[in-house]
This record gives structure tokens, C-alpha cells and sequence, in this order.
């Protein structure tokens, strides 16, 4: 039956590729891939910043990152921002919640075939989390959905409930480097990650703001590592 709705739903709201953006033909619509894309997937590869994921001619850490030194341990990503603006567009703001559970799969591609050694590196993971006004106004958190379908296709264990956002904040993206920082102080607090090696999880990174302030409030909670796995990372 949810096959059924989901065909119907499809012919009357044809499925465009989540990232190129190309409309999707019905052989195409399981895969939320066009077939060009589907065959070679834009990966960050090569030399990258060991925090964040950047593309980098030499060295281990790229300048924003010297920069703004990360809490956390290290970190992944697994595309340019530019690549996906439109399907993430589409996914956070226009409620196609299909587009997270392919971004998750994508990321458990990447993940497996890059990092597969990160597995066996981490308790659980876990997502940054929405405050509750905000996932209420969007019906969904993002990180939620790609969390749970990285978990069902690598056996990670996930946990929903570890970080609370405390309060409404300012979108980031309106403001500086120094106001998303103020912006977020103290507004993340941890619970059940003692002596834990934990993956967390984001659909973007631009500075790193938020997965600091995130990864701050469990390294406060007793949490023993933290390592971060984002969808995509702003150049």
C-alpha cells in the first residue's frame, strides 16, 4: 500500500534528482538518483581537511578550520554544499523528506567506502538537534532522517535523545562567524554519552559553529570522542 501512495504521489509530483536537480523517469524514481548522477556520485576525494572534509592542495587542516579550531576530534564530509544547495533546499524547506533518506543512503555509500574503519570507531550516533518550535514548524528534523537510515544500513546504534537544544535561536546562516558563535553559547546540553566514542551528525558544515557548541555539551556530559559526519560542507 505505501508503494502504491508513494507511485501515486510521484505522477502527480514527478521526483527530481537530489542533485542535479534533473526530472527523474519512472525506472529512476526508487534510486532518487538520475542514472548520470547514480554512476558517478561528486564525492569529496583527495586530499582533505581532517576536521571538516575540505578539499585541500597540501597540509591536514584547512584555514577556517586553523581558524576556528574544531572541539571535536575530526571530521567528514561528503560533498561541496554547491553540488547539493537545490536538493537540500528542497529537503529542509520544502518538506520532501524523500530527499533525506537518499542523501542518508548516499552518505552510508560514502562512509563504507572511505571510512568503513569508523564502524568499529563509535558507540552510537547521534544528530544535532532542531529546538522543539522549530521541528514542530518543519514536521521533521533533518539530521533525524539521515541518522536513522545511516543506522539501518551500518548497524551504528542511534540515539535520538542526547542532545537538547535549550533554546529558539537566530538562524545561522544570517549572521557572522562571531555572532554564530555567541548565538549558540551554552544553548546544547548532553545526557547518557559517559565515557562514549560518539558520531554526530549535520546535514551541513560552514564554520563549524554548531557541531562545536554540540560536541562542547556532550565533551561537558563525559563523552570520550567525538567525530562528525556531515552531508556537505560549505567551500
Amino acid at each position: 500500500m505505501r508503494n502504491l501512495i508513494r507511485g501515486f504521489l510521484n505522477v502527480l509530483y514527478p521526483p527530481y534528482c537530489v542533485i542535479c536537480g534533473e526530472l527523474l523517469s519512472i525506472q529512476e524514481w526508487d534510486n532518487g538518483l538520475c542514472d548520470k548522477c547514480n554512476k558517478k556520485l561528486p564525492f569529496l576525494t583527495g586530499n582533505r581537511c581532517n576536521f571538516c572534509g575540505r578539499r585541500l592542495q597540501f597540509g591536514e587542516v584547512c584555514h577556517s578550520c586553523l581558524e576556528h579550531r574544531p572541539v571535536f576530534e575530526r571530521g567528514i564530509s561528503v560533498f561541496d554544499y554547491e553540488v547539493l544547495r537545490q536538493g537540500i533546499a528542497r529537503f529542509k524547506f520544502d518538506g520532501v523528506k524523500g530527499h533525506g533518506e537518499v542523501f542518508g543512503g548516499i552518505m552510508v555509500q560514502y562512509l563504507l567506502l572511505n571510512h568503513p574503519e569508523w564502524l568499529e570507531q563509535v558507540d552510537f550516533m547521534t544528530g544535532v538537534p532542531l529546538h522543539k518550535h522549530k521541528e514542530k514548524e518543519r514536521g521533521f528534523n533533518q539530521a533525524d532522517i539521515l541518522c536513522k537510515i545511516i543506522s539501518e544500513n551500518t548497524g551504528i546504534p542511534y540515539r535520538d535523545k542526547v542532545l537538547t537544544r535549550t533554546k529558539a535561536t537566530r538562524p545561522q546562516s544570517e549572521l557572522s562567524a562571531k555572532e554564530r558563535h555567541e548565538n549558540l553559547k551554552n544553548v546544547f546540553i548532553a545526557q547518557d554519552c559517559l565515557d562514549k566514542q560518539i558520531l554526530l551528525v549535520d546535514d551541513i558544515l560552514t564554520t563549524g559553529t554548531t557541531l562545536n557548541e554540540c560536541s562542547r555539551a556532550l565533551y561537558r556530559a563525559g563523552a570520550k570522542k567525538v567525530s562528525v559526519f556531515c552531508l556537505s560542507v560549505r567551500e
